[in-house]
């Protein structure tokens, strides 16, 4: 405890290192949306914890069906985690697909939380292209009540913009 509070202290007092770890006008937080992706960053114990993310809801329930976050840890990758609803089939986890195109193999679940379930994301470059010249991001599980595929379709629009402003401001 007493190292980060130094290391803290040493943060604080370095004026490269505090620019190295601000926003945009001195925020301390922001939010921002492109497309249908938003973006949020705030400095949290003298670092930046950027990232973006998208939640689609049912259209007759207005619950939410799924979300995605992801972050932008280095050149040309992104990775992050989706949130399923309740009542998907764990052992088969999920499909992703870009317009129709399959994108790997089926990702596995994680855990499942109080607010559903959590799929883990890394997408390299290959990925990330196919993600930003995208419209639609499809992800299809199979039902636990009667075991036919479910797909919910997140958009792709803002995608890059939303991928660049995270990384730029990650920075």
């Amino acid at each position: 405890m007493k190292a980060l509070l130094v290391a803290a202290t040493l943060v604080a007092a370095s004026p490269a290192l505090a620019q190295e770890a601000s926003l945009p006008g001195g925020a301390s937080s922001l939010s921002e949306t492109h497309g249908s992706w938003s973006v949020n960053c705030a400095l949290v114990e003298a670092k930046k914890d950027c990232g973006f993310n998208q939640t689609v809801g049912n259209p007759q329930t207005g619950s939410p069906l799924m979300g995605m976050e992801l972050a932008a840890p280095a050149v040309n990758t992104a990775e992050g985690m989706l949130l399923t609803a309740f009542g998907l089939r764990l052992d088969t986890g999920v499909q992703l697909g870009i317009d129709g195109q399959q994108l790997g193999t089926a990702r596995p679940f994680l855990t499942c939380v109080p607010s559903g379930c959590l799929v883990p994301l890394q997408f390299d470059e290959v990925a990330l292209s196919a993600l930003k010249v995208g419209s639609t991001l499809e992800v299809t599980g199979v039902k636990v009540d009667d075991g036919q595929p479910v797909t919910v379709n997140l958009s792709l629009a803002g995608f890059t913009a939303a991928y660049e402003r995270t990384a730029e401001l990650a920075r």
